[in-house]
């Protein structure tokens, strides 16, 4: 069994991340750190256009398109466009939001 640097979690010795996300392998590099983060705030950018184009019409203006619409009068909003930006944004979200995307506070004892 091996501890983990960051929250002294023992793992084992085949493991490759602790429970806390820190990768036992490679250490804890800024560019590591840095990817999921990333990768996150792409997915909130894509997650936010497509409810954007899913309340402007979607795939309506396509000559084959698959949805489910809304519609409010004249007005037709694509649900399903909206759902998968919502499930996107979420996602994104969550990888911004990692605890492990921080940084390593150091812990003095003195």
């Amino acid at each position: 069994m091996k501890a983990c640097p960051r929250c002294s979690l023992l793992n084992p010795e085949d493991g490759t991340f602790c429970v806390c996300g820190f990768d036992l392998v490679h250490g804890d590099p800024a560019s590591v750190r840095g990817g999921p983060r990333r990768r996150g705030r792409l997915y909130e950018v894509i997650g936010f256009l497509m409810i954007g184009f899913g309340l402007a019409g979607g795939s309506s203006w396509l000559p084959i398109h698959v949805g489910f619409f809304i519609n409010l009068g004249s007005y037709q909003m694509d649900v399903s466009m909206i759902a998968a930006g919502g499930i996107l944004l979420a996602y994104g979200a969550r990888l911004v939001e990692r605890p492990w995307s921080d940084r390593v506070k150091s812990s003095g004892a003195g």
